[in-house]
């Protein structure tokens, strides 16, 4: 029975002395496998790309200036119209009788003058030859400029009204395609609402903001890719217009790009890609799944002594699949774990170039 005691006495100390050796050991950090890549220079096509909204060429709103009720509509949404051709034809009584009243002053006050001036002209002949006097000469000299001064302002109050009067036949004021035309006839409408508008969409147009270090690279006239994802189209446009001012907010400048759409399938207000060349530049670069981004900000890891460094990059020019890369902290050779970036962590060990099953 006592040989039995010691013998569990004997087993308990091993076991605890196992135990604490356990304890005691060192827990290796586990390795985590990676390939990478070395940063190299490349020469790099620099290629600028940006959303756009694109806009016809013109767009002009038509309205009356003064309101009135719609008597005639003789276009419709989708017409083709051409500058001066008649679209709408309204009337509104306070509009009408402004304008011949107007137009009645206008004749009487230009008869006036005519009288006046005649007088006037006679009188000073007259004067010159000491046929009258002085008094009788600057008599008709003030009745002439009096009535002129009337003339001159109801000649204004005439072609003031008088616009508002044509305006009531509405009439293209470009040549282009009837839209937002919803109008009936009978409705009144106010000096504010829109009849309808005309625009000239034979080419479209959107501006685009471009970076500053870029602007030395392109010019008027160079060729751009037009991306439209509505109707599945690749076009080519081209910069018809750069802004030599850059905006306060985003320090870029803008610029305008014309795309020509003579078979009229781009719609106003159609969603687009641009892609702007902008010439070329030899730069580090590394393969872009090599690249990611946490809290808007992009990342590489760096690897130095079997250990992964998390670097803030600056990224540039796409070259697929490389992309350009920018940071004080790399240099060309350095290596660039390029697979194997899921899952990594600034500081975790690594063995390079093991394929990752």
């Amino acid at each position: 029975m006592k040989k039995a005691k010691y013998l569990v006495f004997i087993l308990m100390l091993i076991l605890v002395g196992c135990g604490k050796k356990q304890g005691n050991e060192k827990v290796e950090p586990k390795v985590k496998y990676v390939v990478t890549k070395q940063a190299e220079n490349r020469v790099m096509n620099q290629i600028f790309r940006s959303d756009a909204i694109l806009e016809p060429h013109s767009k002009v709103d038509h309205k009356t200036e003064k309101g009135g009720t719609i008597q005639k509509i003789l276009k419709k949404n989708g017409d083709k119209v051409k500058k001066g051709e008649l679209v709408m034809v309204l009337s509104d009584g306070p509009t009408e009788s402004a304008y011949f009243t107007a137009k009645a002053n206008y004749a009487s006050a230009k008869s006036a003058m005519e009288i006046a001036r005649n007088n006037y002209e006679k009188f000073k002949k007259l004067y010159a030859q000491e046929l009258v006097s002085y008094l009788e000469y600057v008599n008709y000299e003030n009745n002439y400029i009096n009535a002129k001064g009337e003339f001159e302002a109801a000649q204004a109050k005439y072609e003031s009204a008088a616009t508002d009067y044509d305006k009531l036949q509405r009439k293209a004021d470009i040549s282009g395609v009837v839209g937002n035309l919803f109008g009936k006839v009978g409705n009144k409408v106010s000096a504010t609402d829109n009849l309808f508008t005309v625009i000239d969409d034979s080419t479209m147009e959107a501006y685009v903001g471009f970076p500053a270090e870029w602007l030395n690279q392109i010019s008027n006239g160079l060729e751009v890719n037009v991306e439209i994802p509505d109707i599945d189209a690749k076009l080519k446009g081209k910069i018809v217009e750069i802004n030599p001012i850059a905006q306060s907010d985003t320090k870029k400048f803008k610029i305008k790009i014309a795309v020509d759409n003579s078979n009229n399938l781009i719609k106003d207000g159609m969603y687009s890609y641009v892609v702007v060349p902008a010439g070329k530049t030899n730069s580090l670069s590394i393969e872009d799944e090599a690249i990611f981004v946490r809290n808007l900000l992009n990342y590489v890891y760096k690897v130095e002594n079997g250990t992964a460094k998390r670097v803030e990059v600056k990224i540039g020019a796409t070259n697929l699949p490389y992309t350009q890369i920018s940071s004080p902290e790399l240099k060309e050779g350095d290596r660039i774990v390029v697979k194997g970036v899921f899952g990594l962590e600034d500081g975790d060990k690594v063995e390079e170039n093991t394929v990752i099953k």
